[in-house]
């Protein structure tokens, strides 16, 4: 087993739907496939709240639910700043007509998939791990951008007195800056205040010297 497949498996993942057997089921099938981090809930509302203590990698949530259904839940997810990244799959019993209106609306208030009950688990799970790659990749490609942007606040800080020059130019304490700002490397320069203090006198001594 590779390292990716370990972490694939072990993506969190959060699904709704108000049918006990239903999710019974959808349990085994993970389980049976090796993912160890599914959690369950019987509404939407369980589902928001379980969301507000911890951020999932994936939501697999029915349309059909009482007192708040999927696509209310949908709606929410994708309105929240903080959790619109999150790739949700529809899961449907709608069938007939209703099926394409059930479809279109799904991917029109922001799913990434729709699976039709009933469907088949080997699907279901290739579906699963499919969006579960896009979401790590996403995760790794925040985290590269992170690290690029920490590269790129190179700071000025005076060789003599420690002051670091900041955006606007100005040059304050080190503990100032550091109080404020957080994931920063520093560069050295030279401050006014230093050049006229320190090496100004230098140069003007060497210059003095070499006259000599």
């Amino acid at each position: 087993m590779t390292e990716n497949k370990i972490n694939l498996l072990s993506m969190k993942i959060y699904v709704a739907d108000d049918d006990q057997l239903n999710l019974k089921i959808l349990k085994r099938n993970f389980e049976n496939n090796g993912f160890t981090e599914v959690h369950q809930y019987l509404s939407g509302k369980e589902l928001l709240e379980a969301i507000e203590k911890e951020v999932p990698d994936l939501i697999l949530l029915d349309i059909i639910m009482p007192d708040m259904d999927g696509y209310e839940v949908l709606e929410k997810v994708k309105d929240t700043p903080a959790w619109h990244h999150i790739p949700v799959i529809m899961i449907t019993g709608v069938s007939g007509p209703d099926e394409l209106d059930a479809l279109q609306m799904s991917f029109e208030k922001g799913a990434m998939d729709y699976i039709t009950k009933p469907y088949r688990q080997l699907e279901l799970i290739l579906r699963v791990k499919s969006a579960l790659t896009l979401e790590r990749q996403r995760k790794e490609l925040q985290n590269a951008l992170e690290k690029v942007k920490k590269l790129e606040n190179l700071l000025p800080i005076c060789s003599y007195c420690k002051k670091i020059r900041n955006d606007k130019d100005y040059w304050e304490d080190v503990e100032v800056y550091i109080s404020e700002h957080t994931d920063t490397m520093f560069s050295h320069s030279i401050c006014p205040d230093c050049y006229e203090l320190h090496v100004k006198p230098q140069l003007l001594k060497s210059i003095e010297e070499n006259k000599d």
